[in-house]
């Protein structure tokens, strides 16, 4: 009989990563031997752990505590800590072990920090975001996100639809928090962030918002609050996603840069194509080339390379022209529009939007 693997290649495997070096890197520095051999049990009560471990029950729930503010387990009940699992995927360890906000000095050393970050950033750019695009192009036929444009580019446009309309959907939730950007965090502790400022602009919602909270990597935030946040997020110039559908609640709220994000980030760096992850809005950016000065800060802000300058008959200036194939309609670019050139147009209609996304249950 061959011999059982070693925790980690164990854990390694439910990831789809059984032979990764990288990502083994990721889980010894994640857990200790005796935290990965925990781990590698669940789910299973204390008391099953504890037989199966030789550890008392005090141990086992210590090192479990442990493992949750560091973002590896998972609890079923957050406050009382019962029936944790390891997580469920790559992505949910990604988010959780790196979006740790405020709690990140209670748990690592600087130097430990930027051991993790660096860790998981060689890990993501030569292994899991090859595989992530490669798998998209295999099995994704339509865009499980949408971009939801800045509220304050359509807010003047009629028939707005609840779930495209960011005050709205802050609207429908019952606990919201505001996290660390998992993503952002990572590269600019390590130096590779782009000129966005914000590393702590993800949102969290109901029994996401409940775990940040409880955890102490989220700060709840009331609707006025989360609305507030969402107007210095659109003043920098990041770009809501959502789910592509007509539904209103999802555990987390994404606004994203092509530096950092790990969709967008690694679909510029390998050539793919974003519209395979996410659908266009239902608008569309135009230009009155009347009113343009010129200024080139649309050009500047569009993260789509949608907006180009060019020669107009009668004017010494370049004039901004929108490549609608390339427009996303996230209105990013109307909002520092001086002269109020630049507008959004209704361009699709409402059964553009599908009623459930592929990739989300009921």
């Amino acid at each position: 009989m061959s011999a059982s693997p070693d925790p980690y290649t164990a854990l390694a495997q439910r990831h789809g990563y059984t032979d990764s070096v990288r990502y083994r890197k990721v889980l010894e520095f994640l857990m200790t031997p005796q935290q990965a051999a925990i781990a590698v049990e669940l789910p299973a009560p204390p008391e099953e752990l504890a037989a199966k471990t030789g550890l008392s029950p005090e141990t086992i729930q210590s090192e479990l505590d442990a493992l949750f503010l560091r973002g590896v387990v998972f609890p079923k009940n957050f406050k009382t800590r019962e029936n944790p699992r390891f997580a469920r995927e790559v992505t949910q360890l990604h988010d959780a072990s790196q979006s740790i906000l405020d709690l990140d000095a209670k748990i690592y050393t600087p130097e430990e920090k930027q051991e993790l970050f660096r860790l998981w950033e060689d890990f993501c750019e030569n292994e899991w975001y090859p595989d992530r695009i490669k798998l998209a192009a295999e099995m994704l036929t339509s865009p499980p996100l949408r971009v939801i444009p800045a509220y304050a580019a359509i807010k003047d446009l009629p028939d707005i639809m609840p779930f495209e309309d960011m005050r709205e959907i802050l609207r429908a939730q019952h606990t919201r928090a505001l996290c660390s950007c998992s993503c952002r965090k990572r590269r600019t502790d390590l130096g590779m962030a782009c000129e966005h400022s914000h590393d702590v602009n993800c949102f969290q919602f109901n029994r996401g918002a409940e775990y940040a909270i409880t955890r102490g990597t989220g700060r709840e935030m009331t609707y006025e609050e989360a609305l507030a946040v969402v107007d210095t997020i659109e003043e920098d110039g990041l770009v809501h996603n959502w789910r592509n559908d007509r539904v209103m609640t999802m555990p987390v709220m994404c606004h994203c840069c092509i530096d950092c994000c790990m969709i967008w980030h690694p679909v510029e760096t390998h050539g793919a194509d974003i519209g395979t992850y996410w659908a266009k809005s239902r608008f569309q950016a135009h230009v009155d080339q009347d009113l343009c000065t010129g200024c080139q800060s649309c050009v500047e802000r569009c993260m789509f390379d949608a907006i180009e300058m060019v020669k107009v008959p009668g004017s010494k200036k370049l004039k901004a022209t929108i490549h609608a194939e390339k427009c996303y309609g996230c209105g990013v670019c109307v909002l520092k529009c001086e002269t109020s050139a630049l507008s959004m147009k209704t361009v699709r209609p409402p059964e553009h939007i599908p009623e459930l996304a592929e990739g989300f249950g009921h």
